[in-house]
């Protein structure tokens, strides 16, 4: 499936993924990884990440290359997978990420944005907590507006 809202900026090889980390690249081979997948969905051509024990049932059957682990959990990953040991998992999988998706990262905010509580929407509007409002935001009536909404 192709990601609608990000632009995927790989293949990278997994010796510039490891290195990101800070693993040296000396046991690995040189192999293009394509996407970072949770490991249900992730193939050969990708790297997955397993950071809990209670998803060793997916590690066990994943079909991800590589995997980004912890040296305890690796022992539950299939010989087809290599684990790359490092010590915050979900760390290294942001930064991993960030790699294939540097544009997930940047943050265009609305710097008009202003609370909703301070807009003539306040009272003409059913909204949640924590919702924010633009300057050139025009809102329907009978509208509905979720928390934590910009």
């Amino acid at each position: 499936m192709v990601n609608p809202f990000f632009k995927n900026h790989g293949p990278f090889n997994i010796i510039e993924i490891v290195k990101l980390l800070n693993i040296s690249p000396d046991n690995f081979y040189k192999k293009d990884i394509y996407d970072v997948k949770d490991l249900f969905s992730s193939s050969e051509k990708d790297l997955t990440f397993f950071h809990s024990k209670k998803y060793k049932d997916l590690a066990n059957r994943t079909k991800a290359s590589f995997c980004i682990t912890s040296n305890i959990l690796k022992k539950e990953l299939p010989k087809n997978c290599t684990p790359l040991i490092v010590d915050n998992v979900l760390v290294s999988t942001s930064l991993v990420t960030s790699k294939f998706y540097p544009d997930a990262v940047v943050d265009n905010f609305d710097n008009t944005a202003i609370d909703i509580n301070q807009t003539d929407y306040n009272e003409k509007v059913k909204f949640g907590k924590n919702v924010l409002i633009g300057k050139n935001v025009l809102i329907g009536s009978n509208c509905l507006i979720g928390h934590n909404t910009i």
